[in-house]
């Protein structure tokens, strides 16, 4: 399976109406902040930063360096990154499937904020 290299063009990517996993992503750039929400319990809610992929799998790396696979619908996108870099993740459950979500810059800012993950909504 080959590896798929990334853009070093542009910015990272916060959450949008359309985007919210890395998967959603038609661009993924080396460095991208995501929140894992994966396989693997003991990093389950961790923030890491995309590395690679391939066509089913998304390498991430840990702060302390670790590397691990993921399917890229595991991994959600912040909401927000500061000026300085920093990402802030604002994740809720859904109302009705109780799946986490991101939810946008928009949507955080708003006086309601949605109940239901967009799968749901539609």
């Amino acid at each position: 399976m080959p590896w798929v290299g990334t853009s070093s063009a542009g910015q990272f990517a916060c959450a949008t109406a359309s985007q919210r996993t890395l998967k959603e992503l038609r661009i993924k750039r080396k460095g991208q902040p995501v929140l894992v929400l994966g396989h693997v319990l003991a990093r389950k809610g961790q923030e890491a930063t995309f590395e690679a992929f391939n066509d089913r799998l998304a390498v991430v790396k840990f702060s302390d360096e670790v590397l691990m696979g993921y399917d890229p619908r595991e991994l959600l996108l912040p909401t927000e990154i500061d000026e300085h870099g920093v990402p802030y993740f604002e994740i809720r459950p859904c109302r009705s499937c109780e799946m986490l979500f991101p939810l946008t810059m928009e949507e955080r800012e708003s006086d309601h904020e949605p109940e239901q993950c967009p799968d749901c909504m539609s």
